[in-house]
C-alpha cells in the first residue's frame, strides 16, 4: 500500500518557487518608458511604484498599455535607468523582473521615499 500524497505533504517540496528577497512597500512616482511586443517606439507612462525587492518591482497605472514586454524603470533619486522584464501584467499593474539585482541599500532608499501632500 502507497502512502497518499496530500497537497499538505507538498507544501516543503523542492520543486515549489518560494521568494528569496523580501518585498518593501514604497509609495513613489516613477516614469516608466515600455516597449510592447509588436515592435515600435518606447511610450514614456507615468506610474506608481508600489513595492519593490533587489530582483524586481510592482508597478500601476492607469495608462498601461496592451501586451507590454519589457521597459526602462526610471527611479527618482537614482542615476540610471533599471531594465526589467515583464512576470505579469494586469489592467492597471505590471510585475517586473530587473534584468540585473539592484544592491540592497538602493532598493531600501527607494523604499523610503514618500510623496506628501500639499495643503
Amino acid at each position: 500500500m502507497q502512502p497518499k500524497r496530500h497537497a499538505l505533504t507538498q507544501l516543503g517540496s523542492p520543486g515549489a518557487t518560494r521568494r528569496v528577497y523580501l518585498r518593501r512597500d514604497t509609495n513613489c512616482p516613477v516614469i516608466v518608458h515600455v516597449g510592447k511586443r509588436n515592435g515600435g517606439d518606447r511610450i514614456a507612462v507615468p506610474s506608481w511604484l508600489v513595492n519593490i525587492c533587489e530582483d524586481g518591482c510592482l508597478i500601476t497605472s492607469d495608462h498601461i498599455p496592451y501586451k507590454v514586454l519589457d521597459a526602462y524603470i526610471i527611479i527618482p533619486g537614482f542615476a540610471s535607468k533599471v531594465h526589467a522584464t515583464v512576470k505579469s501584467q494586469g489592467k492597471f499593474t505590471l510585475n517586473f523582473k530587473f534584468s540585473t539585482l539592484l544592491p540592497a541599500d538602493i532598493v531600501d532608499k527607494v523604499a523610503r521615499i514618500k510623496t506628501i501632500v500639499k495643503s
